[in-house]
């Protein structure tokens, strides 16, 4: 993309940030309805952005636009002067009292709504301005290990010590393969170059796998699935497919348990279910956190608290486990349910926390939920929300906001008891450090303006941050007194990293893009190792360009990232102008990066690729097919269609 390009796929990007696309109408489920068939290569990431902004564009004549220019009369207060910061008045988070309380809230909003339909005849979609738009088992809340143990590889997590599910999942002999089709998982023996299927899980097609956790120890698998249900004009439950096409139905997020003890047959133990599309998951100490997004529907009953409560294993959640802001301004519940997966049939804890639709970040103690509120000017600001947890319990703390959105769950950061978040705001970027309380208790503001954060990365008391406009700064941060932080030095390349990873105690890999150096617009995919002994003076130790390769997924799916340093490899998916190779690199003091292995993947799907290493042999996975290579010679030494 030129320059102009990227602006404006930034301005989307941003303009969209807070409208959350029901699952169902996401890129990759609205590619499979326009074909009626799975599609043949994912899209590149610009393409899937440009694609989302049409979707959304069509969606704007049957919805409502909640920034819009008409005043909107909820109680004393307008929308239009409705901030993050009055949702976060009272530092507690408040919890329901009844049913009825809750209803009131839904129904003064829906009421709201209703009055702006009637005093709006235009629908306002704009760009605003000129805006780019410690712990448990360590204090390290990222370690230069990835956790990686054993000789095989591990799923790349956000925060180690919490693990986190994916498509592939590996115990040193078998691989755990989530099929195209999304109703199956394949256990395939990894034995060098030969593979041999030894078992399976099948659902129903009215569920859709998501992904799946393994726990060697215990010899359980666990798949986190979405279960669609449809009702005909006749309130008939019915499949979710009509040939092969997606139609409109409600959704459930399900957690189903597996005895995997022999893998030739395995034995289910129990089932959680919890209303809602399936949103993200985490497993620490056995407990399995899993959350879904529940929309409340148009219609509700006062007297049907089903209507418009969460449910989980078809009971209502209790009044007391709802959170509310203190405003009625959400539409939809993020649900948290605990599972002891040694009692995989039983829910230990649950939570439904009232949004507008967010992330969640979750640290080796918290779980955070972050949303931010844009304003007219381009400003915004992020209320946060934290959870804590401990062996299932969950318990809903404090609240609180900062200035700025965050760019990912890497630009937020638990250590020490205190949050540090690398934010940006209009034409500027900060660092904001919060206490327990979710206090701001240290900030640099004014940083790089009119760039915006493209990467993040924390380690114990430093952090370092990517921001991008027409070169590439590195910051790095001094974190160690949290109400005093300065930035210790910055690094001014051309290109930008959009994923960073330590590599080792004094290396940092970045994984992005070259830039043209006079006009700013990305080139080709980049990868930079910079030298981080000494962090006040951070140097770019070695690059390397992968020619006419002009996209990965690494920047929006960091599971997708095989980076591990104590193996010594690094591995990745790449486009290409004629299709999708998988690259793995070692990387060399003297030599810098070395490309071991360059070859096309064979596979089909749209859930992404995967590269795993069994003792000696890279297992590259995308789909339905799993090609086998030797790591000494990169020789291709088998392959398996599940």
């Amino acid at each position: 993309m030129d320059k102009h390009e990227q602006e404006v796929m930034e301005r989307i990007r941003e303009a969209t940030d807070e409208i959350k696309v029901p699952d169902r109408l996401k890129p990759e489920r609205i590619e499979e309805m326009l074909s009626g068939k799975k599609p043949k290569k994912r899209m590149p990431f610009y393409q899937i952005g440009l694609l989302t902004a049409a979707c959304l564009t069509i969606l704007v004549g049957a919805v409502v636009w909640m920034d819009s220019k008409e005043d909107i009369t909820v109680g004393s207060n307008t929308a239009q002067n409705i901030t993050a910061e009055k949702i976060s008045d009272d530092e507690q988070i408040a919890s329901a009292g009844s049913y009825d309380q809750v209803y009131d809230y839904i129904k003064e909003y829906q009421d709201s709504m209703k009055r702006q339909e009637r005093n709006s005849a235009t629908f306002d979609l704009r760009v605003a301005g000129d805006a780019e738009t410690e712990s448990v088992a360590s204090e390290d809340s990222a370690s230069w290990s990835a956790g990686y143990s054993g000789d095989y590889s591990q799923t790349n997590v956000r925060q180690e010590g919490v693990d986190e599910g994916d498509i592939v999942k590996t115990d040193g002999k078998y691989l755990y393969v989530v099929e195209d089709n999304g109703r199956t998982v394949d256990i395939v023996l990894a034995d060098g170059g030969n593979l041999e299927k030894a078992g399976s899980i099948e659902l129903g097609k009215d569920y859709n796998i998501r992904e799946i956790y393994l726990s060697a120890e215990k010899q359980k698998l666990v798949v986190v699935c979405e279960k669609w249900i449809y009702y005909d004009d006749s309130s008939e439950e019915q499949d979710y497919f009509v040939e092969d096409v997606y139609v409109w139905g409600d959704q459930k997020t399900v957690a189903i348990t597996y005895d995997i003890s022999n893998v030739a047959n395995p034995a289910e133990e129990g089932r959680i279910s919890q209303s809602g599309s399936y949103s993200s998951s985490r497993m620490a100490d056995g407990y399995l956190y899993l959350f879904s997004e529940y929309y409340i529907g148009g219609e509700i009953d006062q007297a049907e608290p089903r209507t418009y409560i969460p449910m989980i294993n078809e009971k209502t959640i209790e009044e007391s486990s709802i959170c509310l802001p203190q405003i009625p301004q959400a539409y939809m519940y993020e649900v948290i349910t605990s599972i002891d997966i040694e009692e995989p049939d039983k829910v230990q804890d649950n939570k439904a926390v009232f949004s507008k639709g967010g992330e969640a970040y979750v640290s080796n103690e918290n779980i955070y939920f972050y949303e931010t509120e844009w304003g007219d000017s381009g400003s915004c600001t992020t209320t946060i929300r934290k959870i804590a947890y401990q062996k299932g319990k969950l318990e809903a703390k404090i609240q609180g906001t900062f200035s700025g959105y965050l760019n990912d769950s890497f630009s937020i950061d638990e250590y020490k008891g205190n949050l540090r978040v690398v934010t940006t705001d209009g034409d500027t970027n900060a660092v904001y450090v919060l206490d327990d309380k979710l206090k701001v208790i240290g900030s640099i503001e004014g940083l790089a303006e009119e760039e915006r954060i493209y990467s993040a990365r924390f380690f114990r008391d430093t952090g370092y941050f990517v921001t991008f406009r027409e070169t590439d700064p590195l910051f790095s941060v001094d974190l160690s007194d949290p109400e005093n932080p300065n930035i210790l030095g910055e690094l001014k390349i051309p290109g930008f990293s959009e994923y960073l990873h330590f590599y080792g105690e004094n290396r940092l890999l970045g994984i992005g893009m070259s830039a043209d150096e006079e006009t700013g617009s990305a080139e080709e995919v980049k990868l930079s190792m910079f030298d981080i002994s000494d962090n006040t003076d951070v140097k770019e130790e070695a690059t390397y360009i992968l020619e006419d390769v002009f996209a990965t997924d690494v920047s929006y799916d960091y599971k997708s990232v095989l980076a591990d340093p104590e193996k010594n490899l690094i591995g990745f998916a790449g486009y290409t102008w004629s299709g999708e190779n998988y690259y793995l690199f070692t990387y060399d003091e003297k030599e810098g990066f070395v490309c071991k292995l360059e070859e096309e993947i064979n596979g089909n799907t749209s859930r992404g690729t995967r590269g795993v290493y069994v003792k000696d042999t890279l297992y590259v996975i995308q789909g339905n097919v799993i090609e086998a290579y030797n790591l000494t010679d990169a020789s291709k030494v088998g392959d398996y269609i599940l």
